[in-house]
């Protein structure tokens, strides 16, 4: 899945959060899509290596290729709100312990990460 960054004008500061570091008009590769049942959706986007990708808001890009990674699976959470994403990052804990730079969520993030960017254009 690719968006396109159509830039922060017209959008309140909690939707543009952290999302100055984009490009407007760049086009990105979504990494894990997550839709809350009360609240934002977001996209999972790194824009530099080496950090935690951040999710930010949905509202911020258009879907310039819908397709989705054979990779992905959809997992629900206790509230109801789902996360798409490789299925090697939906097992419990995953993000924590790639924050905590743990080698093995490291290698499946990277695992993971380069097989999305590998997509074809």
């Amino acid at each position: 899945m690719k968006v396109r960054f159509t830039g922060l004008e017209g959008h309140e500061q909690s939707v543009r959060q952290g999302a100055d570091t984009l490009h407007q008009g760049r086009i990105y590769v979504v990494l894990e899509v997550h839709c809350q049942t009360d609240g934002p959706n977001y996209f999972r986007i790194e824009f530099r290596r080496g950090e935690l990708p951040p999710l930010f808001d949905s509202r911020l890009f258009e879907v310039v290729d819908p397709e989705v990674h054979p990779s992905w699976t959809v997992s629900t959470e206790w509230d109801g709100s789902l996360t798409m994403a490789p299925s090697a990052w939906q097992v419990p804990g995953f993000w924590e312990e790639f924050m905590d730079h743990s080698p093995d969520a490291i290698e499946k993030y990277e695992i993971g990460r380069d097989s999305l960017m590998s997509q074809p254009e």
